[in-house]
């Protein structure tokens, strides 16, 4: 076991380049953008894990070196990569703690938690946390913002999340109340989820529910479209809450009402309902989460 800093650095709204572009076009502006991330990361002492679709996995000594390779991802990146009349963005999220190294891969918690941060992140934007973050010399020329906590798997108190705002202009940023500490309300309600006949019931106390491929996720799905992290459920601001990271979107039928597609995006779960991941078949049941609120 070591301490590596690992960071995720993707493509944001990749589908949206398949769709509209074709498979050949998206799939070669991905392989030069990903190239470009890989220079970027090795000029800062970064190593390459594995590439993984339209994302990058990498490992650092320390967790400064990631902070300025995502920066300069980040500007390699931005206003350079065009498909069409699309500009290609990318997402990147770093986490530095003890990992497993074996066969040239890295697994545990701290994975995992990257994996996360980098859920957290839109399009343009680098996200830590302020556990990894405090670790790191930020230069002069850039600045940083708490976005506020969140719950983490595997982590017992959530977890302030920290965007390091790169851009040398940051008047388009959009602000954020600071406010860390406001409680919010408080709910009984209950969440039952239930894929394939098991049952799980969450509460506002319950950490997050990772979904997805991987076999890390605390839901495990298998259809062909779904992502290896593809979203999560989780307790906030009095409500619980799915949120898609995947590449393919997700639909949520909410009481009996038309399927609505999230990509990227969250939504507030209300009533009753069933979600399906990466294809809009609410047919295939055995790979069907159905969820109710219960008061």
């Amino acid at each position: 076991m070591t301490e590596l800093c690992i960071l995720f650095a993707d493509i944001a709204e990749s589908t949206t380049l398949f769709e509209k572009h074709g498979d050949e076009e998206a799939r070669t502006a991905i392989a030069s953008v990903l190239d470009v991330l890989l220079k970027e990361a090795e000029k800062h002492q970064g190593e390459l894990v594995k590439t993984i679709g339209d994302e990058i996995m990498c490992v650092f000594p320390k967790a400064n070196h990631a902070l300025l390779a995502a920066v300069d991802m980040q500007n390699a990146v931005s206003g350079n990569f065009v498909l069409g009349n699309h500009p290609i963005s990318i997402r990147v999220g770093f986490h530095f703690g003890v990992v497993i190294e074996e066969d040239g891969d890295v697994f545990g918690d701290a994975v995992n938690v990257a994996a996360r941060m980098t859920g957290y992140a839109k399009k343009g934007q680098i996200i830590t946390n302020s556990i990894t973050f405090k670790t790191c010399l930020l230069p002069p020329f850039l600045s940083h913002r708490s976005l506020g906590k969140a719950k983490v798997k595997g982590k017992l108190m959530p977890v302030e999340i920290i965007e390091v705002l790169w851009q040398q202009d940051t008047s388009q940023v959009t602000r954020v109340t600071s406010a860390l500490d406001i409680k919010v309300p408080t709910s009984k309600s209950q969440l039952q989820l239930e894929l394939n006949g098991k049952k799980q019931i969450m509460t506002d106390q319950s950490p997050t529910k990772t979904i997805g491929r991987g076999d890390d996720c605390d839901i495990q799905v298998s259809m062909l479209m779904a992502s290896r992290l593809h979203g999560d459920i989780q307790f906030g601001s009095g409500n619980f809450k799915y949120t898609d990271e995947s590449t393919n979107g997700s639909w949520v039928k909410q009481n009996n009402n038309d399927p609505i597609r999230i990509h990227r995006d969250s939504m507030v779960l209300q009533g009753e309902g069933q979600i399906t991941f990466g294809e809009p078949d609410f047919t295939n049941l055995d790979q069907l989460l159905q969820y109710k609120i219960i008061k």
